[in-house]
């Protein structure tokens, strides 16, 4: 939402929970939701296309909206290769480490390998979303969308030590436990690259990036 210039207070409310208000039928009792009016839609994927539509990021045509989402889902499949191997809360173990960042399977252009579909690690994960990505700077079309936000989150986003809690271990603020690593294997990915780029430069982005304050995870 801040790249579309709209923040907390003024814009909306970005409300957080201890625990479940009364309200979430959409998301069958449960959090998050996001609610405009009367009306409120539950499931991450279906929140991030409502907020995105609203802000003008979700592209220029149905294709481009579908293309936006096929990469989004691409993203999915990846962090959930990724927990696999480093479930939610614990940091790779060196082998494991190794293995996600420098190993698997290499099959990167061409029909995928299935015999090598549970060693698809990130150097195969990065390559193939890198040939799904348009040549202009943006994940798809001319400007930014909601893939560009997605592929920042999850490869590059990263909480400073003034962004979160004291006790928050190192290897959950950065992403996949090791920005630099990530970023060694992404040498090679120019267009996810410049995805990231085209979000961290944005105005927009970086005043939110200013104000967000700690974040509570």
């Amino acid at each position: 939402m801040a790249i579309a210039g709209k923040f907390p207070g003024a814009d909306y409310a970005d409300e957080r929970c201890s625990a479940p208000p009364d309200g979430l039928q959409s998301n069958l009792g449960r959090m998050p939701v996001a609610t405009i009016g009367d009306e409120s839609v539950g499931q991450s994927g279906a929140i991030n296309f409502l907020i995105a539509s609203e802000c003008g990021l979700m592209g220029s045509s149905t294709m481009d909206a579908a293309k936006i989402l096929s990469i989004c889902e691409h993203l999915k499949e990846m962090i959930t290769a990724f927990y696999k191997i480093a479930p939610w809360g614990t940091d790779l173990t060196p082998e494991n480490a190794d293995n996600w960042f420098d190993g698997g399977a290499d099959d990167t252009t061409g029909p995928a390998d299935g015999s090598k579909r549970d060693t698809r690690f990130l150097k195969w994960w990065s390559g193939r979303i890198e040939q799904c990505l348009g040549g202009n700077g943006f994940a798809v079309g001319n400007s930014l969308s909601l893939a560009d936000v997605m592929i920042y989150y999850i490869f590059a986003e990263e909480l400073k030590a003034e962004e979160c809690n004291e006790d928050l271990p190192q290897f959950r603020r950065e992403p996949f436990g090791n920005k630099a690593r990530t970023l060694a294997t992404l040498a090679s990915c120019p267009k996810i690259l410049a995805s990231i780029n085209a979000v961290s430069a944005n105005e927009n982005f970086q005043k939110w990036l200013s104000v967000r304050g700690v974040q509570m995870f």
